[in-house]
C-alpha cells in the first residue's frame, strides 16, 4: 500500500518531525484523559509511534493502538515493551477497514490524521460502525484551512514532506463532516500552533 510505504519511510524521523507541530499536545493529553476516562476498550487509529498511546493506557481499561504503517507499529511496540505497559496491544490496521466487529468499541481516538486521509468521511463511517451506542469519538485535527497563511504553509509542506493535507479543515468544517457521518459532535476546542488544532469530541446519537 502506497500510504503505508510513505509512513514507513518517515518512521525513523517521525518523533522529531512531530515535535515541530506539538505545541498543543500537552493540552490534548489533558483533554483526552477527561473525555476517555473509564472507557473499557479504546481503539487508537493512526497511533504513529505513540504520541498519545501511553496517556490512553492510563485512563482506559484496554487500548488497541493501530497504524497503517508496519514500521510505526514496530517502533511503538518497542516503546511499550521498554516501559512495561500491559494493557495496550498493537496492530497494523487501515482506518477505512477496521478489523473489529460492529459496535464493539467504547471509544476511538484518532489524532491528527483525518486531514491527511484521502477519504476522511469513509474513515468516519467505519468509526461509527465500530462504536457501541454509548461510544465516544475523539478526533483532534490540524486545521490547514483557517486562513490564507495556513493554506500557503500547508501547500509548501506538501511539497517537502509526506504531510499532505487532502482536506484543509477549519474547526467548523471538521465539525460539519463529523456530523454528516452520523455523530453528535460538541463544539470543538481550538488550540494554538503553527496550524490550529481543533479538539473535537463526538458521541453516537441516542
Amino acid at each position: 500500500m502506497r500510504e503505508a510505504e510513505t509512513w514507513d519511510r518517515l518512521s525513523s524521523q517521525y518523533d522529531r518531525v512531530v515535535g515541530l507541530f506539538d505545541r498543543s499536545y500537552p493540552r490534548v493529553r489533558e483533554l483526552l484523559r477527561r473525555d476517555l476516562a473509564g472507557r473499557d476498550h479504546v481503539l487508537e487509529v493512526a497511533a504513529g509511534t505513540g504520541q498519545f498511546t501511553f496517556d490512553l493506557a492510563q485512563v482506559a481499561g484496554r487500548v488497541t493502538a493501530t497504524d497503517v504503517s508496519p514500521e510505526m507499529v514496530r517502533r511503538l511496540d518497542m516503546k511499550l515493551r521498554d516501559q512495561g505497559v500491559k494493557n495496550v496491544e498493537t496492530a497494523v490496521m487501515n482506518a477505512y477497514e477496521l478489523e473489529v466487529p460492529d459496535q464493539s468499541l467504547d471509544g476511538i481516538f484518532c489524532a491528527n490524521a483525518l486531514h491527511v486521509m484521502e477519504s476522511p468521511l469513509k474513515a468516519l463511517g467505519e468509526f461509527k460502525r465500530a462504536l457501541r451506542r454509548s461510544g465516544r469519538l475523539v478526533v483532534p485535527t490540524f486545521c490547514h484551512g483557517v486562513d490564507w497563511r495556513r493554506r500557503v504553509l500547508s501547500a509548501l509542506l506538501s511539497v517537502v514532506s509526506p504531510f499532505v493535507a487532502h482536506t484543509k479543515f477549519s474547526p467548523d468544517s471538521l465539525r460539519e463532516l463529523v456530523a454528516s457521518a452520523g455523530f453528535e459532535p460538541a463544539e470543538p476546542i481550538v488550540l494554538p500552533g503553527r496550524f490550529p488544532l481543533a479538539y473535537l469530541v463526538a458521541d453516537i446519537p441516542g
